[in-house]
């Protein structure tokens, strides 16, 4: 795969100027907003819109130079992760169940939760009615981040490089630019969900699919957002 200069401004845009904003301007004006309904609906759609025109940007510069789409994880077949990609996925899916569990095992766990996700994260959904929308946003996380931060960096990050050596920061930095984007949930999310993103790196590194990833990746934010709704319905 050769890079082209559209893949180079594809990431100026995508993978450092977009962050930057979204760190610097949208993440410090979420924190001090507090939503209702109509609000967080708003921004669940509009989020869903933005992922999948960016989405839509990756897959046009992919097409316009002509490249396999297998190449960039969308093979024509499911593959699951085997030898030590599947022992990654199996320690961290582990790790992910026990710190969940740990975050509402008991009543006052459940009540510093609760308060950390009404204080930090106020767009979570409380109702079954914000639930319903927030399922297509989770699905279009899945399918959009996935496909931008694995299947296309890393491939740019790849031939950028240049080398077979140099792996680890093509699936280091796109995990980075990742975490960054998540500030707004706090450092230990930060820290949470970089770490998933090497390792979801790594899979696709080893495996070349983006399926599994996607599936996982849905059904991670998909359970974020139920523990929330049961959480905070009560407050």
């Amino acid at each position: 795969m050769l890079l082209h200069w559209s893949d180079h401004l594809l990431f100026i845009i995508v993978g450092i100027i977009i962050p930057l904003r979204t760190v610097l301007g949208t993440q410090p004006q979420l924190a001090k907003m507090r939503f209702n309904t109509r609000m967080k609906i708003q921004l669940y759609w509009g989020n869903n819109l933005w992922l999948w025109l960016l989405c839509g940007a990756v897959a046009g510069v992919w097409w316009f130079n002509d490249r396999s789409w297998e190449l960039i994880g969308l093979q024509s077949e499911l593959q699951w992760p085997t030898g030590w990609p599947l022992i990654v996925f199996a320690v961290f899916a582990l790790l992910y169940v026990w710190d969940t569990i740990s975050e509402v095992n008991s009543q006052q766990h459940r009540e510093v939760t609760a308060e950390n996700l009404q204080s930090e994260l106020g767009f979570l959904p409380t109702t079954a009615y914000e639930y319903f929308h927030f399922i297509f946003l989770a699905l279009t996380a899945g399918i959009c981040e996935e496909f931008i931060f694995r299947g296309y960096f890393i491939r740019y990050f790849q031939c950028l490089l240049g080398s077979e050596e140099t792996y680890t920061l093509a699936i280091l930095l796109p995990a980075l630019i990742f975490g960054a984007v998540h500030f707004y949930q706090g450092w230990r999310a930060v820290v949470k969900i970089t770490a998933m993103a090497i390792m979801f790196g790594y899979v696709f590194v080893h495996t070349g699919s983006l399926w599994v990833l996607m599936m996982v990746h849905a059904f991670i934010d998909l359970l974020g957002g139920l523990i929330a709704w049961q959480l905070l319905r009560r407050r």
